[in-house]
């Protein structure tokens, strides 16, 4: 099974306007191989948090459209969840709205072996900027596999509240 950042957009493009017209956001779809097949991962979000009753209205809402599209191949398994503390980021609004939080990143391809963790920078002209240490590292947004925010649990708690996950600065 090949996951490209093509065939992600796909399925967010098919899935999103059922999980924004339901009142919620989708944070992320990830694409794995699973012991007895694909399987889909839907991160969906809304302010104040989701619990199990928002992941199964969003599941049987989602179903019927992919089977209609059936944009994978044969089988799968469908999953929908929280985003949880170590949320996923895909898209450009979301690198730019958690720039300063803490962040791993897992580029596509041969640089797949090189995680990069560090400060989110934020995002410009679709490339993202890491700082490491004294290094700042840059991806373009295609060729990142996986991203995800390392927060604290009081910036967790923060984002569950509607809240930007970092204090703001006083001057």
């Amino acid at each position: 099974m090949l996951v490209t950042p093509a065939s992600l957009r796909q399925l967010r493009d098919l899935v999103e306007p059922v999980v924004v017209r339901l009142g919620y956001e989708l944070v992320a779809v990830e694409l794995h191989g699973g012991t007895h097949g694909p399987v889909l991962r839907l991160s969906v979000d809304k302010e104040g948090g989701i619990g199990i009753e928002d992941c199964t209205k969003v599941s049987r809402q989602v179903s019927p459209a992919l089977d209609v599209a059936d944009p994978i191949f044969g089988s799968y398994d469908l999953e929908v969840s929280t985003p949880g503390i170590e949320r996923p980021v895909q898209r450009a609004q979301d690198y730019a709205r958690f720039a300063g939080c803490e962040i791993r990143l897992k580029p596509f391809g041969v640089e797949a072996k090189k995680r990069t963790k560090g400060t989110l920078l934020g995002i410009a002209d679709g490339v993202v900027s890491v700082q490491t240490g004294a290094e700042v590292r840059t991806f373009p947004v295609d060729a990142i596999e996986r991203a995800n925010l390392a927060l604290t649990i009081d910036q967790f708690r923060r984002l569950g509240q509607g809240l930007p996950p970092l204090l703001e600065a006083t001057p």
